[in-house]
């Protein structure tokens, strides 16, 4: 609550400063009170609602001043806008990425949560998901409810897709969401494909797709994620106590490199979870958006607020001294 006119309220001093002297003057009358004069006299109903209701104008003086200070209500909204950055996250959730190289967690658990950061620093681009492993789907179309994304984030999972690594797949589905969704010119388009495997699924081979990301002038950051030679996978035993095996996940960085040079992006190599954290930083580098936020104020008017009830003190005290009990 504010007040437009906040000097106002010096009134109040004074009107009570006057209120005080007729009071006084009041007293001092020998008449003010049915029941001066009298010692030791027993006051009625009616004295006893006079005491009390010397009170309703002093109440009401105090709300009329309230009123005409002009009290506002003010709300603040705020909007974020577009940035001009869409940016579509191509992961691969495929059965590789259970490998636990990525201490305490395995690769795919690492990777969401430095994906959850990612999406809580940038709040003005629209940002989708879509998962492959041997087909691809999209979890998440561009949006900038970030909200519901990172909640989609962390219930990916693996086991869900039909078993491989289908990157033309996971690139062609991020194509289409940038393209059908497009709002901002070409150029501010990027595409993020983390995989930690070779390509070996899928209908469309990888360089169609990068292809067809050139054309259409969408920037590729890949990011090949897994530490180098033999990695643990984690092994369930009949006794429900796990184990591991140990196997060399092949990431083909050669063709990784290629889809990011040709589209104008970078080829990142992450072997552990500093080091994937430090990347999306550096690409949070590469392509800085400043956030856009828009406040809004609405200012309602609550003069009636305490205009009504001074009317209503007000109309009490004059049907009282009217009706029920008369001032001297």
């Amino acid at each position: 609550m504010t007040f437009l006119r906040p000097w106002v309220f010096w009134l109040l001093p004074l009107y009570l400063a006057i209120e005080a002297l007729l009071y006084y003057k009041i007293r001092s009358n020998s008449f003010s009170l049915p029941t001066a004069g009298f010692v030791g006299a027993r006051e009625t109903w009616r004295t006893q609602i006079l005491r009390r209701m010397l009170l309703l104008p002093i109440l009401a003086a105090v709300l009329i001043v309230a009123a005409l200070s002009g009290p506002q209500q003010v709300e603040t909204t705020r909007e974020t806008l577009p940035s001009g950055i869409d940016i579509l996250v191509a992961l691969d959730v495929s059965g590789s990425m259970a490998a636990e190289d990525f201490q305490p967690l395995n690769r795919l658990e690492v990777a969401k949560d430095v994906l959850r950061d990612f999406i809580r620093g940038r709040p003005s681009d629209r940002i989708g998901l879509t998962v492959f492993a041997g087909k691809s789907i999209t979890r998440c179309p561009l949006t900038l409810e970030h909200q519901p994304l990172i909640r989609t984030v962390e219930t990916l999972r693996m086991g869900d897709l039909p078993e491989g690594t289908a990157i033309g797949s996971g690139i062609m589905s991020g194509i289409n969401r940038l393209t059908q969704q497009a709002s901002s010119s070409p150029g501010d388009r990027i595409l993020l494909l983390i995989t930690d495997g070779r390509s070996n699924a899928g209908e469309i081979h990888p360089r169609d797709a990068l292809a067809l990301a050139v054309r259409q002038k969408i920037k590729i950051y890949s990011i090949g994620v897994g530490s180098n030679g033999k990695v643990p996978f984690p092994v369930a035993l009949p006794d429900g106590k796990k184990t591991y095996r140990y196997e060399t996940v092949d990431i083909d960085e050669d063709l990784l490199r290629e889809i990011a040079d040709r589209s104008g992006g970078k080829y990142f190599r992450a072997t552990d979870p500093k080091s994937l954290q430090l990347l999306f930083e550096q690409i949070n580098t590469l392509e800085a958006s400043e956030p856009r936020v828009v406040e809004t104020r609405t200012i309602q008017d609550r003069a009636s607020s305490f205009a009504i009830p001074a009317l209503v003190l007000a109309l009490c005290y004059a049907l009282l001294t009217t009706y029920i009990v008369r001032l001297p």
